[in-house]
Formats: C-alpha cells, structure tokens, sequence
C-alpha cells in the first residue's frame, strides 16, 4: 500500500523543502531522478515527477542482514508529483516490508523508518 499526501506548496518547493529536511536530519540523498527533464531530454512532455532515493546506510544493513531480498526496496524513496497545480508525495508503507520480507529482528529499523516518513511528510505539508 502507498501512502498519498497532498502538499501544501508548489512542486518546485515540495522537492527543495524534502531535500532541505534531509539534509538537515543528516540523512543521506543517494539520488534525485527527475522524470519530467529524463523526459523532456527525449521529446516528450509529462508533468513533474521527482523521485528521491534516500536513507541510512546503518539502518538499510540491519534490514538486509536479516533478509537480503528486502534490498530491493532499499534505499528508501518519495514519489513527489504533481497534476495541474496539485502536488503530491507518495512512499510505500514500511509497515508492509515487515511481513513481505518476514522482519522481526530488525522491526526497530522499520519503526525508524516509518517515524521518518511522517516527520518528512509532516514537516513539508
């Protein structure tokens, strides 16, 4: 299951605000993929979609060592989109991983990572 938000701000704004709170949390960005420019770059028009790869390198390992497939989801991401004039930020609950992937262990990391995703979307809306 995804978890949708509605911004409050534009998506030029939702995205810097997202990169600033990370920054500011100290957690690292891996990556931004801008699928509007990769788009554009060959001729075609979308609306603006973003996506944010994200995490803690200490808190992806625990996961993985308790069950390596979980590394497909890893590192974690927002989805921040918009149409028309309405922006929206888009992750996967984390709260799934624990069954998918059959964590019970490393259920501490998932509670952190679930924290994170509130006080991001919490903090940006």
């Amino acid at each position: 299951m995804f978890i949708k938000n509605k911004s409050a701000h534009s998506f030029d704004k939702t995205v810097s605000l997202t990169l600033e709170f990370l920054k500011l949390k100290a957690i690292k960005v891996f990556s931004v993929v801008n699928h509007q420019k990769n788009a554009e770059e060959i001729g075609l028009i979308m609306e603006n979609e973003t996506v944010i790869f994200f995490g803690s390198p200490a808190v992806g390992t625990l996961l993985m060592k308790e069950n390596p497939e979980i590394g497909i989801e890893l590192p974690s991401k927002l989805l921040i989109y918009s149409i028309g004039d309405d922006t929206y930020i888009l992750y996967k609950d984390p709260e799934e991983l624990v069954n998918l992937y059959g964590i019970k262990e490393a259920r501490n990391a998932i509670e952190k990572l679930n924290l994170l995703y509130r006080l991001i979307v919490n903090n940006i809306i």
